[in-house]
């Protein structure tokens, strides 16, 4: 839907949305003035502004438009910071754990499988006697 510019009586300027169908009803200020549509130069941004020129971190090269920026972070192997990328990362993170715990398992189950029936016996008198036993990962 179109964003218009009106002009009340009183010099009052406001925006307004309106449909293609909506264009040719009145329109009223909040002052209750009738208001007419004023014609304005559409705000397109196609660069970047001179406020928003930087260094390249990376290569010391001033960027000075998108397309620098895009080329630049394309040779640095960057890319534009989404939100989502957190939540995916916690995901990931969970996700190794899992397969982590699933190997530590395994590798105990076939530790315990190749003992001796001495050892194992031991050992498992020392941790019913309630031996303290501290899962560390390194």
């Amino acid at each position: 839907m179109p964003i218009y510019v009106y002009v009340c009586e009183d010099g009052h300027q406001f925006d307004i949305y309106k449909t293609i169908k909506e264009i040719d009803t009145p329109t009223f200020c909040e002052c209750g003035k009738c208001a007419r549509r004023k014609i304005v130069p559409t705000m397109i941004n196609c660069d970047m502004q001179p406020w928003d020129y930087y260094e390249s971190p990376t290569t010391g090269k001033p960027i000075r438009s998108y397309k620098d920026r895009r080329e630049d972070m394309k040779l640095s192997g960057c890319v534009d910071y989404d939100p989502s990328m957190k939540t995916e990362y916690k995901k990931r993170i969970q996700r190794e754990d899992k397969e982590m715990d699933k190997k530590v398992e395994q590798t105990v189950e076939k530790q315990w499988n190749q003992m001796d029936s001495g050892k194992r016996e031991k050992l498992a008198n020392e941790l019913l006697s309630g031996a303290d036993c501290e899962i560390k990962r390194l």
